[in-house]
């Protein structure tokens, strides 16, 4: 009998995971997490090395060949990888410049002239997206701009995991989901707009042809194959999105089914056809992996990442005793959280540490904590930063719904869903039930249940012909393993909450904007 075994690659913002799936048990059989760097040069700037990315996904993989002897037996391989990343290439094959990554936000100027001439609406009616920073064009025309020379170079924008893929089999291509994060992306029709891309000045040659997430786009190379261990010839499929391919891993595939995955920062994502035509773009949408489908997104830029802040300058106690004693620092700080009843005292936290995303995309907004009082303690603040990214993920829900998208619960992925604290504090805030899955069977192995690389495993799966479709195993290697209902109770007390932290972020955004300018003028950092 032959033995079936896929690799699947996620490539996130702080590192790269990788999982191998024994297809005939529906079971994730080796897991690896490689970390690689972040850069921020300058205040708004945000930066990370193409080959660092390659980097990491050959350690991921080689460190998945350590727990078992699949290299040779691996039939398919899929990528994923983060999104909004201007990565320019040259006819070699080599990075132009560092990725500029989905948090730089250098380029409003750039927007700015998208707007004046292409306009927003245009944009609006042919990518389905909105004019932000997040998106790749706005850096294309600021490296365009800036650094000319390096513009000339450019032989292809690629993502990351457009780029890694081709490290993998030699050939630049892009996913259909990809291709939504450039603004001459027609979502509708799935192809390249030839006039959009005109009105914008970069060549229509620059883009990579565009595949559907399980097509096979290429086969492993010798190159490739001596580098990561995997078998050369095994076949390598487009890939998705990480987004898309964390909601094929947790089983969300079809029409009003949504998740939330959280990480560094987090998205909610509900399904809708791609038919469907849903005018508010203070949500983002791009192509599902599932062909037909369109993920109706909202992302948030720091949801981990606020909790990682606080410890990394808060909770020295706590990690010097998580050290000594060999526990988790985050279930000490969630531990403290508990202490305190829902609402943390009326403390509330703004987590926007940099450029916001949806649903507010605000590049100078700042975050902040508002109602501290002489009894507020280091547990409040704690338990607050835990609610405030409740409270943000809560206005992506509500206007997802005003919007006409049907959201009935959410399936979780991610980091933070292992703390039940976290968990249970966002279905109080949005009165919404929470499944938590097993994914890939991940847990009778010890490995976390990352969603992604196993969706991506699954598309390579459809690839090398195990498969006939993504959605042929979905039940046998996704189960929910337990829910989270709404205490109605909370639920209604943080929706008073909820009316004036809006209110509050509304009522200073122009005094961020002043802000902004004066950490630009005296040069804080």
């Amino acid at each position: 009998m032959i033995e079936k075994y896929t690799l699947g690659i996620d490539i996130g913002t702080t590192g790269v995971k990788a999982s191998v799936l024994d297809v005939d048990k529906g079971m994730v059989v080796a897991h690896s997490l490689k970390e690689h760097p972040l850069f921020h040069p300058k205040p708004g700037y945000a930066e990370q090395e193409g080959d660092n990315y390659w980097k990491a996904v050959v350690d991921a993989v080689k460190d998945c060949f350590k727990q078992g002897s699949y290299g040779d037996k691996i039939s398919g391989v899929s990528l994923s990888g983060l999104v909004g990343v201007m990565l320019p290439i040259d006819k070699e094959g080599n990075p132009v410049r560092p990725g500029m990554i989905w948090m730089d936000s250098r380029s409003e100027e750039e927007c700015t002239d998208i707007r004046n001439t292409i306009g927003e609406e245009k944009i609006n009616n042919i990518n389905g997206n909105r004019v932000a920073p997040w998106f790749v064009e706005p850096k294309a025309l600021w490296m365009k701009k800036h650094e000319p020379k390096n513009f000339e170079k450019t032989h292809k924008l690629v993502s990351p995991s457009g780029y890694c893929t081709y490290k993998m089999c030699g050939e630049f291509t892009m996913n259909h989901g990809d291709a939504q994060l450039f603004y001459p992306y027609e979502y509708q029709a799935g192809k390249w707009n030839d006039e959009v891309a005109k009105g914008l000045g970069i060549p229509i040659e620059k883009y990579p042809p565009i595949f559907n997430s399980h097509e096979v786009v290429g086969k492993v190379t010798k190159k490739a194959s001596e580098e990561t261990g995997i078998k050369e010839g095994a076949v390598v499929v487009a890939g998705g999105t990480d987004i898309s391919c964390a909601a094929l891993g947790c089983g969300v595939v079809e029409v009003g089914q949504a998740f939330y995955s959280m990480g560094t920062g987090a998205n909610i994502g509900v399904m809708i056809p791609t038919s469907q035509r849903i005018n508010e773009f203070r949500i983002l949408k791009w192509t599902s992996v599932i062909p037909g489908m369109t993920m109706f997104d909202g992302p948030m830029a720091f949801v981990g990442a606020s909790l990682n802040w606080y410890k990394n300058n808060f909770a020295e106690l706590e990690m010097q005793i998580a050290k000594e004693k060999n526990l988790n620092v985050f279930d000490l700080l969630t531990k403290q959280a508990q202490t305190i009843k829902p609402g943390s005292d009326g403390l509330m936290y703004f987590p926007y540490l940099g450029n916001t995303l949806s649903p507010n995309w605000n590049s100078s907004a700042s975050g902040m904590f508002f109602g501290i009082r002489p009894t507020t303690s280091k547990a409040h603040f704690i338990r607050s930063v835990i609610e405030g990214v409740a409270f943000d993920c809560n206005s992506n829900v509500k206007i997802a719904k005003e919007a006409g998208a049907k959201i009935d619960k959410f399936t979780l992925n991610g980091g933070p869903t292992k703390s039940r604290l976290w968990n249970q504090i966002t279905s109080d805030v949005t009165g919404l039930p929470l499944d938590l899955p097993d994914v890939g069977k991940s847990e009778e192995r010890g490995f976390p249940p990352e969603a992604a690389p196993l969706g991506d495993a699954i598309l390579a799966a459809v690839g090398a012909g195990f498969y006939s479709n993504p959605l042929e195993s979905i039940k046998d290697i996704v189960k929910v393993k337990e829910t989270f209902e709404p205490n109605m109770q909370n639920h209604q007390m943080y929706s008073e909450f909820f009316d004036v932290w809006r209110s509050i972020y509304h009522n200073v955004i122009d005094d961020m904007s002043n802000h902004h300018e004066l950490l630009k003028k005296y040069n804080f950092s």
